[in-house]
C-alpha cells in the first residue's frame, strides 16, 4: 500500500495530476479508513487549490485516529488562513500546540498570524520560542530582523544572523533570506554600503530559482496586449456585471498595502488582499495572456467574469466593496474594465527609483523573474509605464494614480482624492488605519504598522551609486 502512495506522489511530481488523482481515489476505495493515504490525498488536493475538499479529508484523518494529529490540525490552520477564515486558522494551530507544544510548523504559522494582526510582542515572543528549540531555524530569527527596528550594528539580531551566515551546512534558500535579512538591519543602521553588499548576496542566490527574464520577449508581450485591447476590441467585448469592483495595482513595492488599508479602514470597503483568481484561470487555460483570453468563446468569457463574483460572494459574504491588491494585475485592466464596466483601478505610484530599489530590497517569489537584477527590475518597470500609459488613453477616468510620495508628504488630500474618485464619503478612520486591527498580507508588514513609511521615501538617495543600471533602463541621467 505504501507503494501506491509513492507512485501517486510521483505521477504528482511529474505533472500527471489527474493520474495521481485517480491512483489516490482507487487507493482509498479499497481502503477509506487509512488515515495516512486520507492525510496525503488531503495534501495532494491543497496543492490543487482545491482547499473545501483538502479540509474535509483532514479531519476524516482526524477522526480515523491518525497518528501526530497535530501536523494536521497545523494543516488545517494554514488551509484556513488561505479561505481567510482567521479565528479557524488560529484556533487550528493553538490545537496543534495544545498536543504538541514544540511543534515548530503550527508555532511559526501562529506567529506569522499574528504579526498580520498587529500583535508583534505574540509573535516576536513565538519567533524566539522557536529559536529555543531549533536555533537553526532560520526563518525565526528572519522575522524577528524584519519585526523590530535595528539601530546598532552590534544587535544580538545582527550577531546572529552574521553567526549563521558563518555555517557551510546553510542551505541556499535560508542563506538568500538570512542575506536579505542582514542587509535589511544594516540598512536600518545606515551602513548603506554594507547593506547594499547583503542585498547583492542575497539576490545572487535568489536568482538561481528566478523564471528567466527575456527583455525582448517581455517588450513583444506588451505590446501584444496593447495590440488585443484597443478601444475597439473593448467595444466588442460583453459585459459580465456592473458590479463596482475595485482593483489596486502598479508595481510590486509601489504602496499597494498601504492604500488597501487605508481604504479597508472605510466601513463600506473590505480588504480582499491579493485574490489569485485571475491570475490562476488565466494560467490554467494553457496559453499566456493575452492569448489565452483569445481563445476564450463567449461562455468562456461569462464564466471567466461570473466566477470572480461568485469567489467574492462566497469569501466575504457582505464584505461591500470588496479590494483586490494585486501588483501584477496592471497587465489585465483591459480584459477587466471589459468585464466589469463599473471597476475602478487604483494605480499606486512611487519614485521610480524608490520603488526599483525596494523591489531588489526584498525577497520576492520565483515567479518574478526581474526581480534580482536591476536592469532588469527597471526594464519592467518602463514596461509597467508603457501599458499603463496605453490603458490611461482608453479609460482613464477609471484610474486613480495614488502617489504614495505624495501621501508621505500630506496624506489628508491625497485620501480624500482617493474616496472622492470611488464615489465614497470622506471617513476619519481612514487616517488612522494603522490602529485598526484590520489584517496585513505584505512583505513590509511592519513598514504599514508602524508608519515608518516615510523613511523609506526617498532611500534611493543612500544608493544612487549603485541604482545606474536602473537609470539607464529608465532613460534618466546618471546621478
Amino acid at each position: 500500500m505504501a507503494d501506491e502512495l509513492q507512485a501517486a506522489a510521483l505521477l504528482e511530481q511529474r505533472g500527471l495530476r489527474s493520474d495521481a488523482e485517480r491512483r489516490y481515489r482507487e487507493l482509498l476505495d479499497r481502503r477509506p479508513d487509512w488515515a495516512v493515504a486520507r492525510f496525503n490525498y488531503a495534501c495532494f488536493l491543497r496543492r490543487g487549490g482545491r482547499l473545501e475538499e483538502a479540509l474535509a479529508e483532514h479531519q476524516r484523518a482526524l477522526e480515523l485516529g491518525i497518528d501526530q494529529p497535530e501536523e494536521v490540525h497545523s494543516n488545517i490552520g494554514v488551509i484556513c488562513n488561505e479561505l481567510r477564515r482567521d479565528a479557524d486558522a488560529r484556533a487550528s494551530f493553538e490545537q496543534a500546540l495544545a498536543l504538541n507544544p514544540a511543534y515548530i510548523p503550527a508555532l511559526y504559522n501562529l506567529a506569522l498570524l499574528c504579526e498580520e494582526f498587529g500583535e508583534r510582542e505574540a509573535a516576536l515572543g513565538m519567533f524566539h520560542a522557536i529559536l529555543e528549540l531549533n536555533p537553526a531555524y532560520h526563518d525565526a530569527l528572519v522575522r524577528i530582523a524584519y519585526a523590530k527596528r535595528i539601530t546598532d550594528p552590534a544587535d544580538p539580531v545582527v550577531r546572529k544572523l552574521r553567526r549563521q551566515l558563518r555555517r557551510s551546512h546553510v542551505d541556499e534558500l535560508a542563506r538568500e533570506s538570512l542575506h536579505f535579512a542582514l542587509g535589511k538591519a544594516l540598512d536600518d543602521c545606515g551602513l548603506h554600503d554594507e547593506a547594499f553588499l547583503q542585498y547583492e548576496a542575497g539576490n545572487r542566490l535568489g536568482a538561481k530559482r528566478l523564471l528567466p527574464y527575456d527583455r525582448a520577449a517581455e517588450e513583444a508581450r506588451i505590446g501584444q496586449i496593447i495590440e488585443t485591447f484597443t478601444a475597439a476590441r473593448l467595444a466588442t467585448l460583453a459585459p459580465v456585471s456592473e458590479r463596482p469592483l475595485l482593483f489596486i495595482t502598479g508595481m510590486f513595492r509601489s504602496g499597494s498595502t498601504l492604500f488597501e488599508q487605508l481604504l479597508a479602514a472605510h466601513p463600506e470597503i473590505t480588504a480582499g488582499g491579493e485574490i489569485d483568481y485571475f491570475g490562476r484561470e488565466l494560467a490554467g487555460a494553457g496559453r499566456a495572456f493575452p492569448d489565452s483570453i483569445a481563445a476564450l468563446d463567449a461562455a468562456g468569457w461569462q464564466r471567466l467574469g461570473s466566477g470572480y463574483l461568485d469567489y467574492l460572494d462566497r469569501t466575504f459574504p457582505g464584505g461591500g466593496i470588496v479590494t483586490n491588491k494585486r501588483p501584477d494585475a496592471f497587465e489585465w485592466l483591459g480584459l477587466l474594465k471589459s468585464m466589469y464596466p463599473n471597476a475602478r483601478f487604483v494605480n499606486t505610484v512611487r519614485h521610480p527609483l524608490d520603488t526599483c530599489l525596494s523591489i531588489y530590497f526584498q525577497q520576492l517569489d520565483g515567479r518574478i523573474g526581474y526581480a534580482c537584477d536591476l536592469a532588469n527590475i527597471g526594464h519592467r518597470h518602463r514596461q509597467y509605464q508603457r501599458l499603463m500609459q496605453h490603458w490611461s488613453g482608453q479609460f482613464g477616468a477609471s484610474i486613480f494614480d495614488a502617489d504614495y510620495d505624495a501621501f508621505v508628504a500630506d496624506p489628508r488630500p491625497v485620501a480624500q482624492n482617493l474616496l472622492r474618485f470611488l464615489g465614497l464619503p470622506w471617513h476619519e478612520d481612514c487616517l488612522g488605519f494603522q490602529r485598526l486591527r484590520t489584517r496585513v498580507r505584505t512583505a513590509s508588514i511592519w513598514q504599514v504598522r508602524d508608519s515608518v513609511y516615510a523613511s523609506s521615501s526617498g532611500r534611493w538617495r543612500n544608493y544612487e551609486r549603485q541604482l545606474e543600471p536602473v537609470r539607464r533602463q529608465l532613460g534618466q541621467p546618471s546621478a
